[in-house]
């Protein structure tokens, strides 16, 4: 295992992201000093810790305990990268591309053939977020009582179901309980997924593999297919909107099969590992300073969420960034062709907004990671956004390459969900219980903001929709106000911990701790070791 050797400076004071170093055990010193499994229990500890606790009372503890190499720990990284990393990506993506197909499904004749008048198409490009803020808490309770990977498959299999269902719709009224159903299973992947990352990837691994996790390449998918519909000729039975609503489908069933069958619950149970490489997997985390996970449900860590100023920070900042989201996703297409596109061309013109949106949440993480500054990088990204919203508010759509130039910039808008949701899913947020219930609160925000996205474009201003660009800048403007508050926060917060931690090892009096804090699934309040990075 590994303990975690913090640099004593004043970055640390300042909540900068420090990189911890990784000092092995001696052969003889065990990870837990207590072999007492049950007491391990009765405080309900991580899950690591009863990991470990029950190694210890193997024969070959000693042998499957010891120090691993730098080769083991990049054979074990190979495979989590190999099979964690592409079912949890392919589950978000699968999720999303059931989501934007109804905008290309409109330039298709879904609008004229289901009638669809007035509010109707953006209601049910809205609806999807009402089902998910319907199910995300109690899917976020099934998420940390249930193996993660039976939740995951069963959402993204349910995907596909929907998605069949979607095919069948005659009217407004169905497509939009299709949708709604469909939002009740879509919500937990997107706000799980930072649970499942914490509990298996180191934090200074994590950046690029939440990227990866959370791409925007659900329109690349979904311009290949819709481009690819268009070669096909209409039937009476099936229309191209229909055909692309089969193909999503069949693809989120076949995914939730290998979620079911590929995704373990954690890595103490991932059987396409060693019991050598589950030890190696669980103790690298140690580091995190956040736990893996934790299957008791604590109401005084759902207490401290629910009064913790962060965690409606979180809510508010998710709306704000989220906005354009939402009204982009289901209006893209709409939008585009008011610039007098073909369809063919429409759809192709659609694929460059997940790549842009990709490549610039990749370009400012890893600002963040380098210069150790994720706040001033998510702030830089926003006014980006900011920029090109103004572009497109203010160039008349007669300046057709000026228009698109905005409206990929505005594209970009996931670099700051994305530098900033690393600090709420694993650098500022301990507890398992308290993690589930920020995340749900801030997958709130989310939805909320994809609603709000959506009913901002009126069909009456079709095509320049004012109001919506409008919307849209009073949203960043908010956004940034809101970080500057957040930075003070965890800037305040940092000088209390430095006390907290003096008062914490002045009780110890050079003791030894029967068990690291990091494996106590303590919150980040009530770990003394805890920084909040900013």
């Amino acid at each position: 295992m590994g303990t975690t050797a913090y640099h004593e400076h004043d970055d640390r004071e300042k909540g900068d992201i420090i990189e911890p170093q990784v000092v092995p055990h001696a052969p003889d010193e065990p990870v837990i000093h207590t072999k007492d499994l049950d007491a391990i229990k009765d405080k309900n500890y991580d899950v690591g810790a009863e990991y470990f606790a029950e190694l210890a009372q193997r024969a070959d503890a000693h042998e499957i305990m010891a120090p691993w190499t730098e080769a083991e720990e990049k054979a074990v990284l190979r495979k989590l990268d190999m099979i964690v990393l592409p079912l949890v990506t392919m589950s978000l993506m699968m999720g999303g591309i059931d989501k934007v197909i109804l905008g290309t499904s409109a330039s298709f004749g879904l609008r004229t053939d289901l009638h669809l008048v007035g509010q109707q198409y953006s209601w049910s490009s809205s609806i999807i977020f009402f089902g998910s803020i319907l199910t995300v808490f109690p899917q976020s309770w099934l998420i940390q009582k249930l193996p993660t990977g039976k939740v995951f498959s069963f959402n993204v299999f349910m995907f596909g179901i929907m998605t069949f269902a979607t095919m069948g719709v005659k009217n407004a009224g169905g497509l939009q309980a299709v949708r709604f159903i469909l939002g009740m299973f879509e919500g937990m992947n997107t706000s799980g997924a930072g649970l499942v990352i914490g509990m298996w990837w180191k934090k200074e691994e994590q950046g690029v593999r939440t990227v990866i996790v959370f791409n925007t390449l659900s329109s690349v998918v979904n311009g290949l297919l819709s481009y690819a519909v268009q070669f096909y000729t209409p039937t009476a039975h099936l229309s191209r909107w229909q055909l692309l609503f089969l193909i999503t489908a069949c693809i989120s069933v076949t995914f939730g099969i290998l979620d079911w069958i590929f995704f373990p619950s954690n890595p103490t149970k991932a059987w396409w590992l060693t019991e050598r490489q589950r030890y190696i997997a669980v103790a690298r985390l140690a580091g995190n300073q956040t736990g893996m996970v934790n299957t008791h449900t604590k109401w005084n860590q759902v207490k401290e969420a629910l009064l913790d100023i962060r965690t409606w920070l979180y809510f508010l900042i998710s709306i704000t960034l989220n906005i354009p989201n939402g009204g982009l996703s289901g209006f893209y297409s709409i939008v585009v062709a008011g610039l007098h596109f073909s369809t063919k061309q429409l759809t192709l013109m659609n694929m460059p907004t997940g790549p842009i949106g990709w490549f610039a949440a990749f370009f400012w993480v890893w600002l963040a990671k380098r210069t150790r500054q994720p706040l001033l990088c998510a702030m830089g990204s926003v006014i980006v956004c900011l920029i090109g919203t103004v572009v497109l508010k203010v160039v008349p759509h007669s300046n057709i390459g000026g228009s698109l130039a905005g409206l990929y910039i505005v594209y970009m808008y996931w670099a700051p969900y994305m530098v900033f949701g690393q600090l709420i899913m694993y650098h500022n947020v301990g507890g398992t219980t308290k993690k589930v219930a920020v995340f749900g609160i801030s997958y709130l925000g989310y939805a909320v903001g994809n609603l709000v996205g959506p009913q901002s474009f009126r069909a009456k201003e079709d095509p320049s929709y004012p109001t919506a660009y409008t919307v849209m800048l009073t949203g960043y403007c908010v956004c940034m106000g809101l970080l500057t508050l957040y930075g003070f926060l965890c800037w305040r917060d940092n000088k209390k911990k430095v006390i907290q931690e003096q008062e914490y090892m002045n009780a110890l009096d050079g003791q030894e701790e029967d068990i690291g804090a990091e494996w106590k699934d303590l919150t980040d309040k009530q770990n003394p070791k805890f920084r909040y990075t900013y």
